[in-house]
């Protein structure tokens, strides 16, 4: 039975054998989950729901029960009904934006295994298949391309020009083209989360130490002031339909994948591969401290490594789940192992 590879796998692999090691030999992960992260899976969640019901009347209805669905604390925590709000706000946003489509949705969500072959022979890999999941294929102007979701705090020249070096949408893109579809690049949909905040109003407090500060400025000694009351749902959703109205909310980038990157990207898979059977073999997993802060956080490992990878670190920080979740039916599906 072959071995699932995904581009998460892969990347952890090159990034940190080590981190590889605990989450994908070891299955350890850490219970929490960044904010970010889970609303930009909202976000995706929501998008695949708009997508697969095109020709429902009540589409935006359902997408916002989905919504509602994911954020059932919202009325006992504050921060998660401000995502609550910022999701359903760039939902709403967006149906106004794109109530129609100048593409057609050819796959949305679509999971593919397909062999990693030998780039110098062409022989199928012994040990491995690559796996993963597309948010979507379109067809365009006649030809194929990866539909991908972006949620972004900003999209500037910089982000897009990073958008070229996606290594895991042009190996999508490379192995897909082996299962039939003749995908020519991608169609990146960014969309931009606001920075906006529901106005928590003043305290009696504060309102009389600002009322004072603005009197002691005056001639007169006083001030007119009003304290300032607590921003509504309404008042908030408003502000939030008028931001995500300006025409930078939203944006598309369109990108061609050359053949020459594709076929580098391959060796690069097969390479990886190699150093994976070797570090198995010698059971020699090299920690790389250059990538135990990235994305502005540290690696969910860095507490186990700082503390030598102390039991009791272990048990107290991190639980065994195996890995690629998203996966689940496709590598059922496929007959093969989970594990890389």
């Amino acid at each position: 039975m072959k071995s699932l590879l995904t581009y998460s796998a892969l990347n952890c692999f090159r990034n940190c054998p080590r981190k590889y090691q605990l989450r994908y030999v070891e299955h350890l992960r850490r219970p929490e989950r960044p904010d970010a992260l889970a609303f930009g899976s909202v976000i995706h969640a929501a998008l695949e729901s708009w997508y697969r019901i095109t020709d429902d009347p009540h589409r935006l209805l359902k997408v916002q029960a989905l919504i509602d669905a994911a954020f059932p604390l919202r009325d006992a925590d504050s921060e998660v009904r401000h995502h609550w709000h910022l999701a359903r706000a760039m939902i709403e946003g967006y149906a106004a934006r794109y109530p129609t489509e100048p593409f057609e949705v050819v796959e949305i969500e679509k999971e593919f295994t397909a062999e990693i072959r030998n780039p110098d022979t062409g022989r199928e890999s012994q040990t491995f298949v690559i796996g993963g999941k597309a948010d979507g294929i379109v067809r365009l102007d006649g030809e194929l391309y990866l539909l991908e979701h972006k949620t972004a705090s900003s999209i500037t020249s910089d982000y897009l020009d990073r958008l070229w070096t996606d290594t895991q949408i042009a190996l999508y893109s490379h192995y897909l083209r082996e299962l039939g579809y003749p995908i020519v690049g991608v169609l990146y949909n960014c969309l931009l989360k606001t920075r906006l905040r529901q106005r928590a109003g003043e305290t009696q407090d504060e309102f009389e130490i600002r009322r004072a500060e603005l009197a002691a400025k005056n001639k007169s000694g006083r001030s007119t002031a009003q304290r300032q009351e607590p921003e509504t749902d309404a008042e908030f959703r408003a502000r939030l339909a008028d931001w995500h109205a300006a025409p930078g909310a939203f944006h598309r980038e369109r990108i061609y994948l050359s053949e020459d990157r594709m076929a580098l990207l391959t060796e690069e898979v097969w390479q990886i591969t190699q150093q994976y059977l070797d570090a198995k073999r010698r059971g020699k997993w090299l920690l790389n401290t250059s990538h135990c802060f990235s994305f502005q956080r540290p690696c969910d490992y860095l507490p186990l490594c700082q503390s030598g990878f102390n039991p009791n670190v272990r048990a107290n920080l991190y639980e065994v789940v195996p890995p690629h979740e998203e996966l689940t039916q496709l590598t059922v599906s496929a007959g093969v192992d989970d594990s890389f």
